[in-house]
């Protein structure tokens, strides 16, 4: 790992410097200027990777790596998972993957012990792997963040804010069906009132399920649209969960939409 960056709280609306590894640089994000006990903050890790150069998403495609992070955080804290706003497709060599080319910023959201009071130093260990056309670094860091003890007052912090905005999100009413023929899945997609999944972009957040090297198109169906794509080479028998993102075409805002055979 390697070195730390401190962030004094008084200071997180100004912009820092990161940690430089391999061919990205990432830091710490806070969208408030201190924390309430019990209340639930909102940050974000920021890697910013170098020309050329892109990261991986939560379902990296073949060859890639997600993001890790190991959080230090006081007694009774506890840290949600790392969010990931949509990503693009791109490929590394011969190698198709998700994810996202000059910069990323992964929010999360922690919440602080009801008991809580005093400096709180928050810590996370992160890894990740940066990948060009024809090679792939590994890169690491450890990121501090000192917050005092106050109000919880939220600052907002821009780049927080843009990645908030491209979250899948859950729609109730929205849906997807799952069924398999041979070494295909037929995918079935139903949108509640007047959504419109015509020309969307659509995107498996499950990895190994679904053949990532073809573009996942849609096509209008009585009662919503359908799909048929390859199951993943290394698919074993049918699928159990599947996760999809749809983004673009005529939606306002990117759309998770998650199946599982379990009941």
């Amino acid at each position: 790992m390697l070195k730390t960056m401190i962030i004094s709280a008084a200071l997180s609306g100004i912009a820092f410097s990161g940690v430089k590894s391999g061919h990205a640089e990432a830091e710490l994000l806070a969208a408030t200027e201190d924390y309430a006990a019990g209340q639930p903050l909102q940050l974000g890790i920021r890697l910013k990777m170098d020309e050329g150069w892109h990261s991986y998403w939560v379902n990296p495609g073949d060859g890639g790596m997600e993001m890790s992070v190991d959080w230090t955080l006081p007694e009774g804290w506890k840290a949600g998972p790392l969010q990931y706003p949509v990503p693009i497709r791109f490929m590394t060599g011969d190698l198709p993957g998700f994810g996202y080319e000059d910069e990323v910023v992964l929010p999360v959201r922690l919440t602080p012990a009801v008991g809580a009071s005093g400096p709180a130093t928050i810590r996370v260990a992160l890894s990740w792997l940066t990948c060009s056309d024809s090679a792939c670094v590994p890169g690491s860091a450890d990121l501090e963040l000192v917050l005092a003890h106050g109000a919880g007052k939220a600052t907002g912090n821009p780049a927080i804010s843009a990645a908030l905005d491209q979250l899948p999100e859950k729609l109730e009413g929205a849906a997807l069906e799952v069924t398999t023929q041979e070494k295909m899945a037929i995918l079935k997609v139903s949108l509640p009132g007047s959504l419109d999944a015509t020309g969307c972009t659509v995107y498996p957040a499950t990895p190994e399920v679904l053949d990532i090297g073809k573009v996942i198109k849609l096509r209008k169906s009585d009662g919503g649209w359908e799909a048929e794509v390859p199951l993943h080479e290394y698919a074993t028998g049918a699928p159990s969960k599947l996760d999809l993102v749809l983004t673009g075409g005529n939606l306002s805002r990117p759309l998770l939409l998650q199946w599982s055979s379990e009941p």
